[in-house]
């Protein structure tokens, strides 16, 4: 602010990842005379989809007086804008159209508009904006009619002559809405689509279609189109032994089961009951080294002094960074070792996962503040182990958990949630509160038992309404004629979130059982007898 660029410089030598900071660097190096780098910055920052800061302003000014915005530019930021569905930005850049841009500029505008205008534009194949035009109104119609896209893609690219990128990014962009609507009329549009685009996400949205149908065949004909390392993924191996077991393969179904079997996870759980066999969980823990270099950094005094403060946040922050410049596995595993020490649960977790250090249960599973959650768990009478699994997909132990929606705390409550449950226990409660411990585990603890009543004691059920919302859990049930089982209605959970939470949490809760030398099932025989 006070235009020292020389000092701005040495002290932030390189590019930072700000984009305040950025238009302040990039301001630094005008003043330094480096008038390259500056207006190369202006450019990458200018052309954005979104609001640029007030901090670049004066930047842009330069730059454009010094006759850098060519319609080149402008039409890239309108794109940009446009893919964000940002309007005011779209308007504005249209505003720096040249006069040959101008045409092309209005004419984006009006299928930004009204996408249904696609159908009436007067586009000529020799046009240099048109393939743009198209492409990226198709994509912006998908959202609001694929059916409606795909007729127009079908006729355009016939006539007009798209880049590859574009042509990808239309049929992505169609194929997934196509999807998520599980429209009969197009698989084979689908099918044919989806080998060429080679993307594992959608066939995996394909595939759980299959699943939701139970068309076996079906799931076998698509399982193909995953890339070979995605087949190898044990959901997909899970599947196909059910798959194998629908059409008689018994011995390729089984085969495969044992195989799955021998994987500590949601689908090496279900194999293994399957079979009728013991979990396993394959418990290796980290071998110590001298880690006496390691707390000489700089960076750890920092980060003890920090938690000495109660700076969680930039001791977290410090932390990453530490992770980020030591990229060995081996200095990662003593990291999450020393973090463990310390009791810096979450830092622990984070490093144990740099150093894909999966088999190192004590350091990926602890179970820091256990009184709370078991005195909390004997009130409510469920399993301490369930609400421990809980916390650890929620926020792996780390009490000053803030999501991007805004659950806080250990157990990641909504701050309408916690005062809804603080009210009915009669409770002195604010947001804040949210963030201690004791008070976070006993309202996560008390909604939890409330979704387990509301549900039957249906363990299933109540994941999914934590995570979800309990509508969601009424609008996903099937009918009583239509019921699936359980493993099934998990599988085709429309968000993937919910899925991937449900099945972390159930698995969560066999380890750490496990680890406290208690047994578990992954679901109980009331859940699998269960209507879903």
């Amino acid at each position: 602010k006070q235009q020292r660029w020389r000092d701005f410089l040495a002290v932030m030598p390189r590019e930072p990842n700000s984009v305040v900071l950025k238009c302040y660097y990039f301001r630094a190096q005008l003043a330094a005379g480096e008038r390259e780098v500056a207006w190369a910055g202006a450019k990458s920052l200018w052309v954005h989809g979104e609001s640029r800061p007030k901090e670049c302003d004066p930047l842009f000014t330069a730059w454009q007086a010094a006759g850098g915005l060519t319609d080149e530019i402008v039409w890239a930021r309108m794109l940009q804008a446009f893919d964000a569905r940002q309007r005011s930005i779209l308007r504005f850049a249209a505003s720096k159209a040249s006069r040959a841009l101008k045409p092309a500029a209005d004419t984006l505008q009006t299928v930004y508009a009204s996408p249904d205008s696609l159908a009436r534009l007067q586009l000529k194949p020799s046009d240099p904006y048109a393939a743009d035009i198209l492409s990226h109104g198709l994509v912006h119609l998908s959202q609001y009619s694929a059916e409606k896209a795909l007729t127009y893609w079908q006729d355009y690219s016939d006539r007009f002559r798209f880049s590859e990128e574009q042509t990808r990014a239309v049929e992505y962009a169609i194929a997934q809405r196509l999807l998520f609507a599980r429209s009969d009329a197009h698989r084979q549009w689908l099918h044919a689509v989806l080998a060429r685009l080679e993307d594992d996400s959608l066939v995996g949205i394909r595939l759980r279609w299959a699943l939701a149908e139970q068309d076996w065949a079906g799931y076998e004909r698509t399982l193909p189109l995953l890339s070979e390392a995605a087949q190898s993924d044990t959901v997909w191996r899970y599947w196909l032994a059910e798959a194998q077991a629908q059409a008689g393969n018994e011995a390729s179904a089984r085969s495969l089961l044992q195989a799955l079997a021998q994987e500590r996870d949601y689908y090496g759980f279900l194999a293994a009951d399957k079979l009728g066999l013991a979990y396993a969980f394959n418990n290796q823990p980290l071998q110590r080294a001298d880690n006496t270099p390691l707390r000489g950094l700089p960076a750890l005094r920092r980060i003890e002094e920090l938690q000495f403060h109660e700076e969680v946040m930039l001791a977290q922050s410090e932390w990453y960074k530490v992770l980020q410049d030591t990229p060995d596995a081996s200095t990662h595993q003593q990291l999450a070792l020393l973090a463990s020490d310390q009791g810096w649960y979450r830092m622990a977790i984070d490093a144990a996962t740099r150093a894909e250090a999966w088999d190192a249960l004590d350091i990926r599973f602890p179970t820091p503040y256990r009184t709370v959650f078991e005195a909390n768990a004997a009130a409510q009478k469920v399993p301490g182990t369930e609400l421990m699994a809980i916390a650890r997909r929620e926020s792996a132990f780390f009490p000053q958990a803030r999501s991007p929606v805004g659950a806080l705390g250990l157990m990641q409550i909504m701050p309408a949630t916690g005062a809804q449950v603080a009210s009915g226990l009669g409770a002195r409660h604010s947001n804040a509160d949210l963030l201690n411990v004791e008070h976070n585990v006993l309202l996560g603890s008390v909604y939890y038992r409330q979704l387990l009543d509301r549900f039957n004691g249906n363990r299933v059920f109540a994941l999914t309404a934590y995570n979800a919302g309990p509508h969601r859990v009424d609008r996903w049930r099937n009918k009583p004629d239509q019921a699936v089982p359980v493993e099934l209605w998990i599988e085709t959970i429309p968000y993937r979130e919910t899925r991937n939470y449900v099945q972390a949490v159930l698995s969560y809760n066999v380890v750490f059982r496990h680890l406290m030398g208690e047994t578990a099932t992954l679901l109980t025989p009331a859940e699998r007898q269960a209507s879903y």
